[in-house]
């Protein structure tokens, strides 16, 4: 198993600056980033995966396109 940090999905949001339930909302849209899901109730997010998911979003303008 890796050594990453698994985040709780309080710590994840507080990482994001958004509420929980933000956070799970997106995670059942799946416009949030990926997680792992351990158990019925158990849900992780890798902090490098958190990093990344943000950093693909980051734009210089709002005429910017996606990636």
């Amino acid at each position: 198993m890796s050594s990453e940090v698994l985040l709780t999905v309080e710590d994840a949001a507080a990482r994001l600056k958004i509420s929980k339930h933000t956070l799970n909302r997106w995670r059942g849209t799946g416009e949030g980033p990926p997680y792992i899901k351990s158990g019925p109730r158990l849900v992780r997010y890798e902090e490098s995966a958190i990093e990344n998911w943000a950093r693909d979003r980051t734009r210089g303008s709002t005429r910017e396109p996606g990636r």
